[in-house]
């Protein structure tokens, strides 16, 4: 059971990749509703797949698919589809917060993840932690902002452009910086 479960989640996960295109083409094609039941479903399917756990990290993922099941139906509700637009914005939005709140604790959200891998870490590394936290938390303020003026522009090439291809572009940069930086910094 636990397979299938791990099968539907990463399915799932690589569906959520489509988001924004699957939004240009509703609204491209004026087929919304489709659109808005295909995310409902997702966010449903998701919901049941996260861990029931809320230890560690994985309350987060629940919390960002909470609010995009919300942010759907108060969509397909209204008839409001612009709504849809705005969830990258959100989700930039709930990191930030999450990511920003967790430097004035004691352990940071990314050194709680470190730690699944590394249980004793040197004071070193959690300062280099908490500088990546910083940056993490600039980055979401930029990619946040970025998003909400593709939103305020009202073209949705340029949103589905930069939400669907630019943005992940550049998380999948900063996340392999990083990852260089953090070897370097290992050694």
């Amino acid at each position: 059971m636990n397979t299938v479960k791990s099968i539907i989640s990463k399915i799932t996960n690589i569906l959520f990749v489509f988001y924004p295109f699957i939004i240009y083409l509703s609204l491209h094609y004026q087929h919304v509703e489709l659109a808005i039941f295909y995310l409902i479903f997702l966010f449903v399917l998701r919901l049941i797949t996260l861990p029931k756990l809320f230890s560690n990290i994985k309350w987060l993922s629940k919390v960002v698919t909470c609010f995009g099941l919300l942010l759907t139906i108060i969509s397909w509700l209204f008839s409001k589809y612009q709504l849809l637009l705005f969830y990258p914005v959100a989700i930039n939005l709930i990191f930030f917060i999450v990511f920003s709140y967790s430097l004035t604790q004691p352990q940071t959200i990314i050194e709680k993840f470190a730690e699944m891998k590394d249980r004793q870490l040197p004071d070193q590394a959690v300062q280099y932690i908490r500088n990546v936290t910083i940056f993490w938390c600039i980055f979401f303020i930029f990619n946040g902002t970025i998003a909400l003026a593709t939103c305020l522009l009202e073209n949705i090439y340029w949103w589905t452009i930069y939400n669907g291809l630019i943005s992940y572009l550049l998380i999948g940069i900063c996340l392999g910086v990083e990852w260089l930086i953090r070897q370097k910094f290992q050694r």
